[in-house]
């Protein structure tokens, strides 16, 4: 009987262990290999240890996992600058808490050799799809600058991610803009006919991680954790780069040999570097000329910037002037 006080204490422990309640949380993932921290986070349990019960909900893109989150869908979202940009010009009630990757060379071009594309320029004359108002649309508007084909009567058809490989496959389109893992299911579905334009260093793409203004004023606790979580998972993935390749390759259900292709090129890293700003700002001027806004004047980025929770969880890594 003696033991009894002991064995009391250990059962109120464990069960007030059982009794803890996670905070709920949804995430609207945009299912691209730059979602890597995320998918880290949520399969090395980082996420769950921080009291997160996640539901991750997927998109095809990060700019419907952003429309998704301000549908009321989701709390948080990942997604590349440009669709920040475009919807930055329509709402201001959303915040930026960190950039989550980058890569300057993430979108590609794949095209059919058996409509006489061998080199960039035979490009004129065209059809290439992508999707509007995306990051893989800033790129494939550069690329037609660099190559001279602005003029060239290049038709450009504005499909959803999903749709892009077939079109291409079937032959409605020429070309198109993209990127992993709907890059390599195009030349898959092309086999010798697929030929694929990179241009390294012509348009630095970052992956944010953003949020509802219901969530950073109300939650913020739930902010900070999952900032937490990701620091871990960028942790993990420098320490184990093999490991997490393959973790992100069987979430995102791409062959391991795709995702090498662009693993070595991608800095995930939790940041807020003043170069978003910059970005952002030149994204802008492109929107108003592509006629993909109609507000011409210039939002102010920085109000949608949140830069505190990072610079208190991991002030070296903001790097914005704010």
């Amino acid at each position: 009987m003696k033991y009894r006080p002991l064995f009391l204490l250990l059962w109120f422990y464990w069960i007030a262990g059982c009794s803890v309640q996670r905070e709920p949380v949804s995430i609207a993932l945009g299912l691209e290999p730059m979602s890597a921290l995320v998918v880290i986070a949520e399969t090395e349990g980082f996420l769950r240890k921080e009291g997160l019960d996640v539901t991750i909900k997927e998109y095809a893109s990060g700019r419907l996992a952003l429309q998704g989150m301000l549908k009321g869908q989701a709390e948080f979202a990942t997604v590349a600058d440009s669709p920040i940009v475009v919807s930055r010009f329509e709402r201001d009630d959303f915040k930026i808490l960190a950039t989550i990757a980058s890569s300057d060379n993430d979108p590609k071009i794949v095209a059919r050799r058996d409509r006489g594309i061998a080199k960039p320029t035979d490009l004129a004359g065209k059809r290439i799809g992508t999707q509007k108002g995306s990051a893989v649309h800033f790129f494939l508007y550069h690329f037609l600058l660099k190559h001279g084909l602005r003029d060239a009567r290049t038709t450009v058809v504005f499909l959803e991610p999903t749709e892009l490989p077939s079109a291409l496959a079937r032959g409605e389109i020429d070309a198109l803009s993209m990127r992993e893992p709907l890059v390599g299911e195009a030349q898959r579905l092309l086999g010798d006919n697929a030929i694929l334009f990179e241009e390294r260093g012509l348009y630095l793409k970052t992956f944010n991680l953003v949020a509802v203004e219901d969530a950073v004023k109300n939650r913020s606790s739930v902010v900070n954790k999952i900032l937490r979580s990701l620091i871990q998972a960028e942790e993990y993935t420098r320490r184990h780069p093999e490991q997490a390749r393959r973790k992100v390759a069987d979430r995102l259900k791409i062959s391991e040999p795709v995702l090498s292709r662009e693993w070595d090129g991608l800095w995930l890293q939790v940041s807020l570097e003043q170069s978003l700003l910059l970005n952002f700002e030149d994204q802008a001027r492109w929107a108003v000329s592509e006629g993909l806004v109609k507000e011409k004047k210039m939002p102010n980025f920085l109000n949608i910037i949140l830069p505190d929770p990072l610079h208190t969880i991991r002030p070296e890594a903001v790097r914005l002037i704010h």
